[in-house]
């Protein structure tokens, strides 16, 4: 069932786009070309896990929040192609990896599974 939210005011700082962001994400992991439906549900609750973890994250780093969010988006984006470039999956999973980094001292794990997350997309396309 899906989240009834209710919205009036001002939004600045909210949470809606991380959450948004990561559920689009979950969704694209559907269409990543591969046949290890294993590692494919695993990055689907990673994904999910990273939205919770985001949800919590303090107002003062939401920016940071929504760049690990946009930065897991392109990774998914990216290994779902017809033909995933793999040298950009690499290179936007060290991006995510280090856009976690950013919240390792409020919020440490969003490190574990951010690199958790770059791994299985590895995985996925055989990189």
């Amino acid at each position: 069932m899906p989240d009834r939210i209710n919205l009036s005011g001002d939004f600045r700082g909210s949470i809606i786009n991380i959450k948004s962001t990561l559920t689009n994400v979950q969704q694209s992991v559907g269409q990543i070309r591969t046949d290890d439906s294993d590692a494919r549900k695993e990055l689907e609750g990673l994904i999910g896990q990273l939205s919770e973890a985001l949800q919590k994250v303090p107002e003062q780093s939401q920016e940071q929040a929504e760049a690990v969010a946009e930065t897991a988006k392109v990774l998914v984006d990216t290994a779902k192609a017809e033909n995933p470039n793999k040298t950009m999956v690499q290179i936007t999973g060290d991006g995510l990896k280090q856009a976690a980094q950013n919240l390792a001292d409020v919020m440490p794990v969003v490190v574990t599974i951010a690199s958790q997350i770059a791994l299985t997309v590895a995985k996925l396309i055989g990189v």
